[in-house]
């Protein structure tokens, strides 16, 4: 019972959200979490999940007996001395496969259900990753929306100062007119900035699988994830060949081979036994007994085989070019993280710090009349784009650490 509920509240929470987004008349607020959580209600991971358990549901009710056979025999017969009367032979037969089709079937039928299982769970992986990636862009666009929307502020306010010190005769014509380009770029830069937004906000919409375009907005903070230590790195690297991905791939040629297995057994060698109750025209009953043996002397199923086992080697050669994306794939995410973080540290650290410093020492050499108006917009111009490049690369370093958990969390989940 405590399981069912522990099951039934993450549900709530997901439905909830959704339910949040298609009603809410302006932006939802959609926080990482809450997103993420929504990648289960997409369209394909959700089709595909409940495909595995339609498939299990009948795969559990497959017998390994073939459907008996029903003969009805009527018939009319004459005789000189017996006069004439009708016939009626009434049988049953029951085949028998007698080359392994009942365990074939059931082998095909598990690798059917395994391949379908990896699918789901390599559909529910992409979307997780691709959620997270949207989520995650479209923070970094708002973020850099604030900050060109204060540009757009200061460069007003600075233009102001500029014309109040030409009106004093302290600034020139050509000054008032560079600042009056600084706000008009400014505004652009804002322009901009807020097209990429509605275009990632229209991007996590689709990705969550609303039927429309839901405006959202990522709401709070950027998400903490914990990665294992580096010393475990190479051995994780190691296993990438057991990502749902290559393992379903994987799984489907080996269950394509499963199935030709099957179409040979269905025509190797078969046993029919059965009755038949007879009744004659001249009022004689009577019973006999059927035997037929089907011996596989001219059909193998060479025809269904050979399409399956031409489809088996082809998804055996992508299982194969899936497993070496997966290792280089891994191996970049967690260079990603290392990368991401220096960038991070880089701009925090350093260019930010001395790009506030230098705009802020600039307008205080413009108040006392020791550099021009196209230096302090150089330098101002140069402090928003730190800005909103570290709100870029704070984006980037939160999804290289999100994109390696959810790639370890699925090898975990493969492991044996």
């Amino acid at each position: 019972m405590r399981q069912r509920q522990a099951l039934t509240v993450p549900r709530m929470v997901v439905a909830l959200t959704a339910l949040l987004l298609a009603a809410s008349p302006g932006p939802a607020p959609l926080s990482f979490a809450e997103a993420l959580a929504l990648a289960e209600r997409a369209p394909l991971p959700a089709a595909t999940a409940r495909a595995v358990v339609s498939q299990r549901a009948e795969a559990s009710r497959v017998s390994s007996l073939s459907n008996p056979q029903l003969v009805v025999e009527p018939g009319w017969r004459r005789s000189a001395t017996a006069g004439s009367g009708p016939d009626l032979r009434v049988g049953v037969a029951q085949p028998f496969h007698l080359s392994g089709l009942g365990a074939a079937r059931g082998e095909a039928v598990r690798w059917e259900t395994q391949a379908l299982s990896q699918e789901a769970r390599a559909a529910l992986l992409a979307r997780r990753l691709s959620i997270a990636e949207a989520w995650l862009s479209l923070w970094a666009a708002e973020q850099a929306q604030a900050r060109a929307a204060e540009e757009v502020r200061l460069a007003g306010a600075f233009r102001e100062v500029v014309e109040s010190a030409a009106a004093l005769g302290a600034a020139t014509k050509l000054d008032v007119a560079e600042a009056a380009t600084y706000v008009a770029e400014a505004r652009l830069t804002e322009l901009d900035v807020q097209g990429v937004a509605a275009a990632r906000r229209a991007e996590l919409s689709r990705q969550v699988g609303a039927l429309q375009a839901v405006p959202v907005t990522a709401a709070g903070p950027l998400p903490e994830v914990a990665l294992p230590a580096e010393s475990r790195w190479t051995a994780l690297r190691e296993q990438a060949a057991n990502l749902p991905e290559v393992t379903a791939r994987r799984s489907q040629a080996r269950a394509e081979r499963a199935r030709a297995d099957e179409a040979k057994a269905a025509r190797g060698l078969q046993l029919q036994l059965g009755v038949a109750a007879l009744r004659e025209y001249d009022g004689a009953v009577g019973g006999v007994a059927t035997v037929g043996l089907t011996p596989p002397v001219f059909d193998h199923a060479e025809r269904e085989r050979s399409t399956l086992l031409a489809n088996a080697a082809r998804l055996e050669g992508e299982g194969q070019e899936a497993a070496a994306a997966a290792a280089s794939g891994l191996a970049l995410a967690f260079h990603e993280v290392e990368h991401s973080h220096e960038v991070v540290e880089v701009l925090r650290g350093t260019l930010l710090p001395g790009a506030e410093e230098a705009a802020r020492l600039g307008e205080l050499l413009f108040r006392a009349a020791d550099t021009t108006v196209l230096e302090v917009v150089r330098l101002r111009r140069a402090l928003t784009h730190a800005r909103i490049r570290l709100g870029q690369a704070l984006a980037d370093e939160a999804l290289a650490r999100m994109r390696a958990r959810l790639l370890i969390d699925a090898l975990e989940a493969s492991a044996p």
